[in-house]
């Protein structure tokens, strides 16, 4: 293994907490994963990134489950944590607001990989944070809470440990996924 990568088991355990554009945010958790891929958010679902995607990303990151209930259901708190954001990301270069965002999701939300599934394999009907958030409270209510706010690297650490557990076969060992994450290295040159 190359010095310079890491696993993304290792690096799920070490993730520090973030200060992206000025703003003091956790690692991304199951919740703002969820929250931010059903508002469409640039950084998350891919396409093009505006500062409207930016300061959605930083206000959902700033607030646990609980609080980003409250910007979803409070229009008047909605409005005043976008008002606070966008003063804060005017003073800030497009550019740098750009690669910092996408520095902080990248890191947040790097997983181990998963060999393809052959010919009957199909896309999972329901979204893939509900399948790690039934495993993390096992159905319990009272449990919910903490596993929307568990960090995602780590939701997905315990989610693939639990998947192998049950037979799964299609997580990359850490050697295939140092040779994936470093592929142009590994990839023969074309003449």
């Amino acid at each position: 293994m190359s010095d310079a990568w890491i696993s993304p088991w290792w690096q799920a355990v070490v993730l520090p907490p973030w200060n992206v554009c000025g703003v003091s945010v956790p690692s991304l958790t199951v919740w703002h994963t969820f929250a931010l891929e059903n508002i469409g958010n640039g950084y998350l679902c891919g396409g093009p990134c505006f500062k409207d995607d930016a300061a959605s990303l930083l206000i959902f990151a700033s607030h646990d489950f609980a609080g980003g209930r409250r910007i979803v259901l409070d229009d008047r708190y909605r409005y005043k944590q976008k008002k606070k954001m966008y003063r804060r990301l005017r003073k800030l270069a497009p550019e740098y607001i750009g690669r910092a965002c996408q520095e902080y999701v990248e890191s947040c939300t790097r997983t181990a990989s998963r060999y393809k599934s052959g010919p009957n394999s199909r896309s999972a009907s329901v979204p893939f944070q509900w399948h790690v958030v039934q495993l993390m409270s096992r159905g319990d209510p009272c449990k919910l809470e903490d596993a929307w706010n568990t960090t995602w690297t780590v939701a997905r650490c315990l989610y693939d440990a639990y998947a192998e557990g049950q037979g799964d076969d299609k997580i990359l060992d850490v050697d295939m996924q140092e040779m994936e994450d470093n592929w142009q290295e590994y990839q023969p040159e074309h003449n």
